[in-house]
């Protein structure tokens, strides 16, 4: 059976790559990205505020799903939002959600026709799964028969904690 290999390219550096996606960690009320997405360079604490309330009255959304948008703002085709994280929760991430959202964005953007895609750590955030558990998820994924994923998997930097801008 011909298999199809994702090279895994490890990325530390502050300028990404160039890439066809983004994959992005996310809450299940969405607040994590809408303080970068929603607010200019300029924001007030004032807008900061009001991208929060926005963000807060979001009905919840489960862990484990994937959402996919047009990433031109970020200078990629895609983004793909993954539910990684419930702040509600005891433990606010497990390693089982992150294995299978990633597996979902990457099968999503795969299918898309996303080649070369970048990954914030998933899961990793204060509370969540440890960098060794999110590493043996990236080499699981990957190493899975039958899969079909994009050639070229980047893991980006650190995660970007809430306000930090997570894009290209």
């Amino acid at each position: 059976m011909n298999r199809r290999v994702t090279e895994i390219i490890p990325w530390p550096s502050s300028e990404p790559p160039p890439l066809d996606a983004l994959i992005l960690p996310e809450d299940t009320y969405l607040l994590l990205q809408a303080v970068t997405e929603d607010l200019d360079p300029d924001a007030t604490p004032l807008d900061l505020w009001v991208a929060l309330e926005r963000a807060a009255r979001t009905e919840k959304h489960p862990l484990g799903s994937v959402m996919i948008a047009d990433g031109t703002a970020r200078g990629v085709r895609y983004v793909a939002r993954v539910i990684v994280y419930d702040f509600e929760a005891e433990m606010i991430c497990r390693k089982e959600v992150v294995l299978a959202s990633l597996q979902g964005a990457l099968s999503a953007l795969f299918q898309r026709g996303c080649e070369t895609v970048g990954v914030f750590p998933l899961g990793t955030m204060r509370g969540g799964i440890s960098q060794a558990e999110y590493l043996d998820v990236i080499g699981e994924i990957t190493t899975r028969p039958g899969e079909a994923f994009p050639r070229t998997l980047y893991l980006l930097g650190k995660e970007p904690e809430p306000g930090e801008d997570a894009g290209p």
